[in-house]
Formats: structure tokens, C-alpha cells, sequence
């Protein structure tokens, strides 16, 4: 998966690649524009996640959307 790829399936978060001495670092993404409340962050919810390829961090949003899920249907 590519950046772009990813950007267009979570437009929500601002994800970038951060670099190193050596080349290419590892792939990031923070949420744009909200900030969580404490009751997010306890069920486990991150304003920025983290990833050492596209394919960790495109698990890691998809976790957080799983989660955010589940806080939707606890208030029903």
C-alpha cells in the first residue's frame, strides 16, 4: 500500500514518512483536526500511530477504527 493509498482509505489522519540518515523511516499518521477525550483514550484510541511499513501502519488506523466502532455501539 502507498502513501496515497493510504491518505485516500483514511482521510481523517495526515500520514507522512519520516526519514533517517539513511534513507526512508518509518510511516506515521495523526488525527486531523480532533482532538480525543479521556474516555477515548482509555478504550484505547491515539492521536498519532505509528507503523515500520505501509502495511503496519495501514493495521494500526485500521485498529483504530475497530475501536472507535465500538465506542459507537456502546452509546446505542
Amino acid at each position: 500500500m502507498t502513501l496515497q493509498e493510504l491518505a485516500a482509505r483514511y482521510p481523517d489522519w495526515v500520514i507522512w514518512r519520516g526519514a533517517t540518515e539513511n534513507g526512508p523511516g518509518s510511516w506515521y499518521a495523526t488525527r486531523r483536526g480532533t482532538s480525543l477525550s479521556t474516555a477515548q483514550f482509555n478504550a484505547g484510541m491515539a492521536q498519532t500511530v505509528s507503523g515500520d511499513n505501509a502495511a503496519a501502519l495501514g493495521a494500526g488506523l485500521q485498529r483504530q477504527c475497530e475501536i472507535a466502532c465500538g465506542l459507537i455501539e456502546d452509546e446505542r
